[in-house]
């Protein structure tokens, strides 16, 4: 559960970046965060929210 801010704010930083370096525009990123807001209420969310939370596992466990 400690790397789901730092993960949101990397990838907050990517698109800040993507916008600024690859020319992504302003729509797609809001195309893809109300992606993100509609899979939540779907009954994907509990599937989506478990993958997550499993890969962040293996990341944390990855450590010295």
């Amino acid at each position: 559960m400690l790397l789901h801010m730092p993960l949101v704010l990397v990838l907050g930083a990517a698109t800040y970046f993507l916008s600024r370096k690859a020319e992504l525009k302003a729509t797609h990123a809001l195309t893809c965060g109300a992606l993100g807001f509609y899979l939540a209420d779907t009954s994907l969310a509990g599937s989506i929210h478990s993958a997550g939370a499993n890969l962040l596992g293996m990341i944390g466990q990855v450590g010295p």
